[in-house]
């Protein structure tokens, strides 16, 4: 490992999950409490600040804790992977990809509740004036670029819509990637967490109690509560033919992501179905 640069990166993507993956992150105790956003190889901050003040901020020799960042901007920056690369080629990296079309939706509305845009513009106004909007959502493109200098020891790739429906599994999973332990579960976690081995030889009296407590326990539980917002119904934001044409455009590029993790993502993410009018109406 270089010395005085971070020891993992999360490099992305924009609105596809990376900042609640960061925050458990910096739950576990092998890790840094402070993953900061630094933003530094996708801005001025790089020839502004320099490297001096980048691995100053990895400065820490009193710490035992691996050190980090995440930025998700760094994905889809012409150019990020060959300054990190020359900057921090030991440095375990890790992206978070999303069905590209919800991560366009997260955008827009996070375009309309802060302000940048009218409330009345359209999800696909917004794409279609908005092109980065839509080529944020080109993880295979931009993966490539990663991949010609980093292998798949290095390089981690997490789907989000895994996450959703697995949180602990997918988180340590990333905690095995980065060396860390992969049995800690962090509390916001605790609810997926499986229950505790019961004892190989309970007498009679205690399994009876024991079934007892299970079944008052399982009758209180409470359905898991989500750490991600729910997902978005697409009718909402698309007419039939707008959703067809953008299903399209992301269709192409999910198919470079296909090559890259051997897991057919067009088909994953739903982007070769044609929907119709009627299949709308009819929700």
């Amino acid at each position: 490992m270089q010395r005085n640069s971070p020891q993992f990166i999360g490099i992305g993507a924009e609105y596809a999950g990376l900042g609640v993956i960061t925050r458990l992150l910096a739950d576990h105790p092998d890790l840094s409490s402070s993953i900061p956003a630094l933003n530094f190889f996708n801005t001025d901050a790089f020839e502004d600040k320099g490297v001096s003040w980048y691995q100053s901020i990895f400065t820490n020799s009193e710490s035992t804790r691996i050190l980090g960042e995440c930025s998700p901007g760094y994905l889809q920056a012409p150019g990020v992977a060959a300054r990190i690369v020359s900057l921090c080629p030991d440095a375990k990296l890790f992206v978070v990809v999303r069905n590209p079309l919800d991560r366009a939706i997260a955008q827009y509305k996070h375009a309309r509740t802060s302000g940048q845009i009218n409330e009345q513009i359209s999800c696909a106004r917004y794409l279609t004036t908005h092109p980065s909007a839509q080529t944020a959502g080109f993880y295979g493109k931009y993966l490539h670029d990663f991949f010609a200098y980093y292998s798949s020891l290095q390089l981690h790739v997490m789907v989000y819509e895994d996450f959703v429906s697995e949180p602990l599994k997918v988180m340590q999973t990333l905690y095995t990637f980065l060396e860390v332990d992969p049995n800690f579960i962090p509390k916001a976690l605790a609810q997926y967490a499986p229950p505790p081995d019961e004892p190989k030889h309970r007498g009679r009296i205690s399994r009876l109690i024991h079934f007892v407590v299970r079944l008052i326990k399982k009758a209180r539980t409470k359905p898991a509560i989500s750490i991600v917002p729910p997902p978005f119904a697409l009718a909402d934001y698309f007419s039939a033919t707008e959703l067809v044409t953008f299903k399209r455009v992301f269709a192409v590029d999910s198919t470079h992501l296909t090559n890259l993790l051997h897991r057919d993502m067009p088909v994953f993410w739903d982007l070769l179905e044609v929907p119709t009018r009627a299949s709308f109406q009819s929700k």
